[in-house]
């Protein structure tokens, strides 16, 4: 019967050492590639909900100027050009994909932005339509202008619709379709949007 030497067996156990070792090594490796592959497909909005519907159509309507002003990080999931604010000029309504509600500034009693996508409503006027007040606050002294940016919808849109005239006002509604049917409509009534039904 043979007898392995004990500096035989040692080199045997290295070498299974060195293979569970190696094995391990190309396990985590691997994980770690695989972690970072579904990390960038979050980043780039993969993993959104399936009931979006892109309108490419509406989208690229979208004047250039506001384009240039969006986040390579937001995704632009439907727009609608009409005059919303009731001062005879057309502003550019986004829905928007982007994660957080606040960004570098946030209200005091938030302690922390979320991660999650979420989605939101910006509206942009173009700067030479902006009131006097306006423009005297406005970081940009020409092209489009943000007037509005909503935190994240407490509701899912699915797409926007140019709505009706809001009674008494001489302002058109902004109404949002959920997946679910249900028809929101929102109106600039003071600053900002509100629900009007």
């Amino acid at each position: 019967m043979d007898r392995q030497l004990p500096c035989e067996i040692f080199l045997f156990r290295l070498k299974a050492r060195n293979k569970a070792a190696v094995m391990t090594a190309v396990v985590a490796a691997f994980l770690i590639l695989i972690s970072v592959f579904v990390y960038e497909l979050w980043l780039h909005g993969a993993f959104l909900p399936r009931w979006i519907v892109w309108d490419k159509e509406a989208v690229s309507t979208v004047p250039p100027g506001v384009l240039a002003k969006l986040s390579d990080e937001w995704i632009t999931q439907d727009a609608l050009s009409f005059d919303i604010d009731g001062d005879d000029s057309d502003e550019s309504i986004l829905l928007v994909w982007k994660r957080g509600s606040y960004g570098s500034r946030r209200p005091t009693w938030v302690e922390k932005d979320e991660t999650s996508f979420s989605q939101h409503i910006f509206i942009y006027k173009d700067y030479d339509a902006l009131s006097s007040d306006q423009k005297k606050h406005s970081p940009y002294k020409e092209g489009w202008h943000p007037i509005w940016m909503s935190s994240a919808l407490p509701m899912e849109v699915y797409y926007f619709l140019e709505g009706e005239e809001i009674s008494g006002t001489g302002r058109r509604s902004l109404d949002t379709l959920s997946p679910d049917g249900t028809k929101i409509r929102w109106g600039w009534l003071d600053w900002g949007l509100t629900r009007v039904e």
